[in-house]
C-alpha cells in the first residue's frame, strides 16, 4: 500500500460518515436529481450518499480503503447503498475508465487538489452535467503545498467548455460551481 493510502486510512481509522450533505456551494435546487455522479476523493461518503438518496447512480472513488468502507457503511445506513458504487481507487494514476461515455450529470470533487487532474475533472461532466468542486486556499491562509494559489479554480476551469455559476474565494478555501454547456464538446 503506497504512502496516501496509509496517510488517509490512519486519518478515517475509527470515523465513519455522519450525514449526507450536499457539496460546498451546490444548492439542491441546481443539483440534478437523476443520472449518474462521481464523486472524486470521496472521504467518509457524506455528498455521496446525499447524491444517491437525490436518485443519481454515484461512482465513489477514494485511495483509502477505510474511506471507502465507511461510505458504504453510510449507503446501507440511508438505505442507498444499490446505487452507491465505492470503488478503492489511486487518483495519482488519473480517473482513468472512471468517466466514460457521455459522462457525469455531477461530479463532485471536495477538498482534494490535483491541479493536473483538472482538464480531465471537467471531462468528466456530462452535457448540462454540474462540477462542484472544493480545494484548500491560500486565500486568508497560509501558502502551502496543498493550498491553491488566488484564482487557480478560475484559471483552470475558464476554457474548459463548463459555465461557472459561482467562485468564492475565502476562509482557507476556494468552491468553484460549474455546468457544462449543453453545445460544448466533452
Amino acid at each position: 500500500m503506497d504512502g496516501d493510502a496509509d496517510r488517509w486510512n490512519a486519518r478515517y481509522a475509527g470515523r465513519l460518515g455522519s450525514w449526507p450533505r450536499p457539496p460546498e456551494g451546490l444548492d439542491d435546487g441546481d443539483a440534478p436529481s437523476s443520472g449518474r455522479c462521481l464523486d472524486i476523493a470521496c472521504g467518509l461518503g457524506e455528498q455521496s450518499v446525499w447524491a444517491a438518496r437525490r436518485g443519481l447512480h454515484v461512482v465513489s472513488v477514494d485511495v483509502s480503503d477505510v474511506a471507502v468502507a465507511a461510505t458504504i457503511e453510510l449507503a446501507q445506513t440511508y438505505g442507498v447503498a444499490e446505487l452507491v458504487d465505492a470503488r478503492v481507487h489511486d487518483l495519482d494514476h488519473g480517473l482513468g475508465a472512471l468517466g466514460g461515455d457521455p459522462g457525469f450529470d455531477l461530479v463532485i470533487c471536495q477538498r482534494f487538489r490535483a491541479p493536473s487532474m483538472y482538464g480531465e475533472i471537467a471531462q468528466a461532466v456530462a452535457p448540462s452535467g454540474w462540477l462542484a468542486i472544493t480545494v484548500l486556499s491560500e486565500v486568508d491562509n497560509e501558502p502551502g503545498e496543498f493550498r491553491a494559489p488566488p484564482g487557480e479554480l478560475m484559471r483552470a476551469f475558464d476554457d474548459s467548455g463548463l459555465h461557472v455559476s459561482s467562485h468564492v474565494e475565502g476562509h482557507g478555501e476556494a468552491t468553484l460551481i460549474a455546468q457544462r454547456r449543453v453545445d460544448a464538446a466533452v
